[in-house]
């Protein structure tokens, strides 16, 4: 193989790791928006809070 035809690759496979990258973290901002993390509970309001939204967890 030429060094242009290996740069080229080694080019596109960076290329395509950094896209993949952006994508992910996109995902994962989107998903876990961190609103809840910026609020600190008290010992009192995480004994009370639901994790679950759902009735199958609470009988």
């Amino acid at each position: 193989m030429s060094t242009p035809m290996e740069w080229s690759i080694m080019i596109a496979f960076i290329f395509a790791i950094f896209t993949f990258g952006g994508a992910l973290m996109m995902y994962l901002v989107k998903t876990f928006d961190g609103r809840e993390s910026v609020r600190i509970d008290t010992a009192e309001e995480a004994l009370e809070k639901k994790v679950f939204d759902d009735e199958e967890h609470y009988h």
